[in-house]
């Protein structure tokens, strides 16, 4: 285990206006783009959501009843990493333009009601087993989440992913409302069976980004504090749902701290003497991550992040009792002071690859280019934890496409010249994806 250094914890004054500093360059960034879309809900409200809770609320809270445990250099490095990281993304974002790749691929807009039941009934199956195997614990979905941290991840995220699919399918589907709402709720109830709470939140994200970039709604800036609230009311439902307080003021704020640790664990990382790791645990997060262990049964359980968690947390990684996330920390302990600007370059690829799809969808109106700006809006589509599966999203994107245009009586295929893309059928904002008219 990596102890931590000997460097004095920073002033309680320093963090708070540290933090207070990439709060207000965070949000910034955020009004810029908000400004860019002429919407206050848009592709960065689902990671602010959880960004402005996780890394400024609940660390603010937290310090004001425990204090700092980092030192100064630590609290700066991260919280400017996180400033930058937003006002790159809404740079590359904005300097893009409108941009857009077409894709040799025929498309449809039939089918998506059958696909959707199609991936919800899958997604059911595939969780299955796992609701016979721990049937005691229905009632108490947390349980089964702890249990199954090691060795059930194929039928853990394969029926997440295949749920989140069957909202998204529904969404573009020609059906009502009530059997729209049917799908959904029943996606809800299958995602909170889980026992995590980040995946049933992701429901609500993937409702407003497909009013706003789809349905095409500009929600003012009144508008959209009632939706946050309402959104953030339903969070803390959750976590009342899922959390067993009976210790008072100190179970609550022990509870409240792991859920404030994402920044406090990068800094842990900041201030040991961890080897530097040359950009490795970055590297098998994003492949070793997708190899199911019933293929490989001699994968390491201390690949990439995990690595961290058996340094500094060695009891409740031996014990599988879940892994707690570094956040920057998986980047420091790679590349040292330089994360920064991988970082940065990262934030500016997805930036950049986020606005070419949110032009592409604002022309196709298909779920296919609904995936890729859910996915690069953050949404865990593929909720393995760790890594940037932007290849499998692609894959599965490409298969959308295909899957709609299997015996579809109408097919649309890209054109690629002078208007680089034809555009989308003309959408009725009730409940129609696209008409059967040529674009």
């Amino acid at each position: 285990m990596h102890f931590r250094s000997s460097l004095e914890d920073a002033p309680i004054g320093i963090a708070v206006v540290v933090i207070g500093i990439s709060l207000l360059i965070s949000l910034l960034a955020y009004l810029r783009l908000s400004k860019h879309e002429g919407s206050y809900v848009n592709i960065l409200s689902p990671s602010f959501l959880i960004a402005i809770p996780a890394y400024y609320l609940l660390p603010l809270i937290y310090i004001y009843f425990f204090g700092t445990s980092a030192s100064g250099y630590a609290y700066t490095y991260v919280y400017l990493t996180l400033a930058a990281e937003s006002v790159a993304f809404v740079y590359a974002y904005v300097r893009t333009g409108r941009k857009i790749i077409a894709i040799p691929f025929g498309r449809s807009y039939d089918r998506f009601g059958f696909l959707s039941i199609a991936c919800l009934l899958g997604g059911t199956l595939a969780y299955l087993p796992l609701i016979l195997k721990f049937r005691q614990d229905l009632l108490d979905p947390r349980q089964i989440y702890i249990q199954t941290r090691t060795g059930f991840g194929t039928e853990f995220f394969i029926s997440s992913t295949l749920a989140y699919l069957a909202v998204i399918l529904i969404l573009f589907a020609r059906c009502s409302r009530v059997t729209k709402t049917i799908v959904v709720l029943a996606a809800v109830g299958l995602l909170s069976l889980h026992g995590s709470k980040g995946e049933t939140l992701a429901v609500p994200s993937l409702l407003l980004l497909f009013f706003v970039y789809v349905r095409g709604r500009k929600i003012k800036f009144g508008y959209a504090l009632v939706l946050f609230s309402v959104t953030g009311i339903f969070g803390l439902l959750l976590f009342a749902a899922t959390m067993t307080l009976t210790g008072g003021l100190v179970d609550i704020l022990d509870a409240l701290s792991n859920y404030s640790d994402y920044t406090r664990n990068a800094m842990l990382v900041i201030d040991s003497h961890v080897p530097l790791q040359y950009g490795r645990l970055t590297f098998e997060a994003n492949t070793l991550a997708i190899v199911p262990r019933a293929l490989d049964p001699g994968k390491p359980k201390n690949f990439g992040p995990f690595f961290l968690a058996e340094q500094f947390y060695p009891e409740s990684f031996d014990v599988d009792a879940g892994s707690p996330a570094f956040g920057v920390g998986i980047q420091y302990a790679d590349f040292g002071y330089l994360a920064i600007l991988y970082i940065i370059i990262f934030a500016m690829l997805r930036g950049c690859l986020a606005r070419v799809f949110v032009n592409r969808l604002a022309f196709t109106k298909h779920p296919a280019d609904f995936l890729m700006v859910a996915f690069l809006a953050d949404i865990p589509l593929f909720p393995v934890g760790i890594g940037w599966l932007l290849p499998e999203t692609l894959v599965v994107a490409m298969l959308l496409s295909f899957l709609s245009s299997v015996g579809a009586r109408k097919v649309y295929r890209e054109r690629i010249g002078p208007k680089f893309i034809v555009a989308a059928p003309e959408m009725n904002p009730l409940t129609d994806a696209g008409s059967s008219q040529d674009g």
